[in-house]
Order: structure tokens, then C-alpha cells, then sequence
């Protein structure tokens, strides 16, 4: 598998992963008709990883993967919807859009603009979220960017997934049928410049129809969350040599399908994860590391003392909370250096029973390599669970 760096990056002898952390510029962000600037700014991190760390527009370069880093949160930076918007900037025909929060000037006027210029703009959101508005400060002045309204002034359909029968908690973008983006980014303000996610950018026409067959459900069938009838339409794929499975809930059972990794797991277990309550999945984890392997995770901070974090802590499964002052929004494991599992899905029971979410599982050591990077640099600004507030049975 390749998977394309960044042109800008250069490949010299000895080269580390790490080194893709390196780019990093001042963008200014584009905003309500490009006058609606956030005080707040932002450094995040592009980091697409190469096999051969080179660039490459080889055939078989179906994958990119990109990290936000806000650490210090709010810089002005290179975000990783700058990519996103020069894809949506280059469409000819179709751009295809779900997201459980969607507030991001720049991603939703590029919206705006290729619907100008004749592009079909379809778009879904968890209406119920009640965070589609951004409001910052310009110079002392407090504006409203209205992503929902902005969207359909311009004649761009919305649809609302509502919240009676699950979440709609997808994060998927189709271009042209081409191009597919998915992970933990929602395209909003906050999951760009201050909270951690990956982006996966793929060009896999399989993997593409995959999700072009979800989103046609959400759109036109409007059938989510519990009335969901469509899983993955090829749930496992050989993409020029690597192995790669897809799942969505609720129909493909994907829990089952998480455990069942865990359990497999020989040398290493790492996870990341904003919200962890699922006991099948903790209590895997716990007798894989009480089976000798080395096992450990960070967890979001919000309410981790509530969740699974308990029995992991109390049966000496090394964890941390997470240090991002605001939020950590991975929901990442990766098992043997080689396997990577991400994409929307927490790893809760609603998100396996209720909630439209999708998952990949990608068997590859190049990839995990880069995951377990992103999982350090989040262990080491992570936090020791304060044993005060824990009980342990």
C-alpha cells in the first residue's frame, strides 16, 4: 500500500514519521463571506504517510491520513480542511456531505461556491445537535456564521437526521464518487483547530460505493439510526495487498467485530477514545492484558470515571485521561502494530445498536506505525486518573 505524503515534505535518508509533524504555516481562517475570523486560532497537523516516503500519484495510492494538532489549541495553522476544501474546490459533478456537527466556514462556503458553479451538494447533519451556528469576535464585534442556514439560502438541501432513533453520528464526505473522506472529523470549528481527530482521505471506488450506498440511505430513504437497513456492501476488501474491513451500525454488528480483534491480539493493544462504556470490549481488553499483553489507552476526560475507564484502571490496564483542555475525539485502536481500527464509532452500546457510525479496520504496519505516533504524542500530554474519584469493586 502507498499512502501519499504531502509534496512539500522531502524524503532524506533516515527520515522518521515524526518528521511529518514538521508542517505546520499561518493560514488565516476563511469565514462568513471571508470576514468572520474566531479569535480563537489554530496549529493543527497534516501528517499523510508514505510507504516509500515519496510522493506519489501511483495507481495503487488509495489512502491518506491526516491528524489535527491543537497543542496549544486555537494557533493559526495549516488545518486539515485545507485539503479537504481544495477537493471540494476541484469538484465537477457531486459532493455528498454528513456530519453530526457542521459550523466550519471554510468547508461549508466551499460548499456554497461548487453549488454555484453547477455541483450537485447533498448534505445531512444531526439537526437536533444544535451546534450548526459559530459565533466569534471580529475585531470586537461578535458575528454568527449559520451553517444551516447558509447552506440552504443557496438552494443546498439539508437533510435532518433527527434524534428519534439513534444519533446520526456519520462523518463522510463523497466527492465526484472519486474521493471519499471519513474518521472522527466532524467539519466544525472545534474538531479542526482544538480537538484531536484523524481524516482519512481514499480513493478506493469499492470502499467509495461502500459509502455512497450509506449516504444514499440517509438522504433519499432517511432510514437511521434503528431503521437502518444498509451495512457495508463489501464488508471485507483486498486493496493491493492490504487487508481492509468496513462496517457501519447499526446493521453490521460492529462491536462484535472490535471484541473479536482485541481478543486476537498477540503483543499490543493501544486505544484512544473519546467515550468507552462497552463491558464486552473493556473486559477483552483486561484479559488480553492480563494474558501478557501489553496493554494501554488513553480516554477523554469527560466523565471517564463513569465509564470503562474503572475497570481497566482497577485491574491495572495502564490508562490516562486525556490532556486536551478541550477535547480528545479519537475513537482509535491499534492492535500488533498492525492493525488500525477508526473512523465515527465510540465505543459504546448506543453507537453499536442506535447510531448511524462507520468503522475501517486496515491491516497494515506502515499505517499502524503512524497511529501509534499520534497515540504517544497523546499518552505523553495524557494524565494519571485521580484514584480519589474511583472505586473499585
Amino acid at each position: 500500500m502507498s499512502i501519499l505524503r504531502t509534496p512539500t515534505l522531502k524524503n532524506k535518508s533516515g527520515l522518521k514519521l515524526l518528521s511529518l509533524f514538521l508542517l505546520l504555516g499561518l493560514i488565516s481562517i476563511a469565514c462568513m463571506s471571508s470576514t468572520l475570523a474566531p479569535n480563537s486560532t489554530q496549529a493543527p497537523l497534516a501528517s499523510p504517510l508514505s510507504t516509500n516516503g515519496q510522493s506519489t500519484n501511483s495507481t495503487d495510492s488509495w489512502l491518506q491520513v491526516f491528524f489535527t494538532n491543537p497543542n496549544p489549541p486555537d494557533n493559526v495553522g495549516n488545518g486539515i480542511d485545507e485539503g479537504v476544501v481544495a477537493d471540494v474546490n476541484n469538484a465537477k459533478n457531486s459532493i455528498d456531505v454528513t456530519s453530526f456537527d457542521l459550523n466550519l466556514p471554510s468547508f461549508v462556503n466551499a460548499l456554497v461556491a461548487a453549488s454555484q458553479k453547477g455541483v450537485r451538494v447533498r448534505v445531512v447533519v444531526d439537526g437536533e445537535n444544535g451546534t450548526q451556528t459559530l459565533t466569534a469576535k471580529l475585531a470586537g464585534t461578535t458575528k454568527t456564521f449559520d451553517a444551516t442556514k447558509t447552506l440552504e439560502n443557496a438552494g443546498i438541501p439539508v437533510i435532518n437526521g433527527g434524534r428519534s432513533s439513534g444519533l446520526m453520528h456519520d462523518k463522510i464526505i463523497i466527492i465526484d464518487g472519486k474521493i471519499l473522506y471519513m474518521g472522527s472529523w466532524n467539519m466544525s470549528y472545534n474538531d479542526t483547530f482544538r480537538n484531536n481527530n484523524n481524516l482519512l482521505r481514499i480513493t478506493n471506488s469499492t470502499l467509495i460505493a461502500n459509502y455512497q450506498a450509506k449516504f444514499n440511505e440517509l438522504f433519499v430513504d432517511k432510514n437511521f439510526g434503528t431503521h437502518a437497513q444498509v451495512g457495508a456492501l463489501s464488508p471485507k476488501l483486498n486493496i493491493n495487498g492490504v487487508g481492509v474491513e468496513n462496517y457501519f451500525s447499526p446493521v453490521d454488528n460492529v462491536m462484535d467485530k472490535l471484541v473479536a480483534e482485541v481478543q486476537g491480539a498477540q503483543k499490543s493493544i493501544r486505544f484512544m477514545i473519546f467515550t468507552f462504556t462497552d463491558e464486552d470490549l473493556a473486559n477483552a481488553m483486561i484479559a488480553r492484558y492480563q494474558a501478557g499483553v501489553d496493554t494501554k489507552g488513553v480516554i477523554e476526560d469527560r466523565g471517564a470515571s463513569e465509564g470503562s475507564l474503572v475497570p481497566l484502571y482497577c485491574s491495572k490496564v495502564p490508562v490516562e485521561e486525556d490532556g486536551n483542555k478541550y477535547t480528545m475525539h479519537h475513537k482509535i485502536i491499534i492492535i500488533d502494530e498492525n492493525t488500525v481500527i477508526t473512523g465515527s464509532f465510540n465505543f459504546t452500546k448506543s453507537a453499536d445498536h442506535e447510531n448511524d457510525d462507520n468503522v475501517l479496520i486496515i491491516h497494515n504496519a506502515d499505517l499502524a506505525k503512524l497511529y501509534l505516533q499520534e497515540f504517544d504524542r497523546i499518552w505523553g500530554q495524557g494524565k494519571s486518573p485521580d484514584a480519589t474519584q474511583i472505586t473499585c469493586k
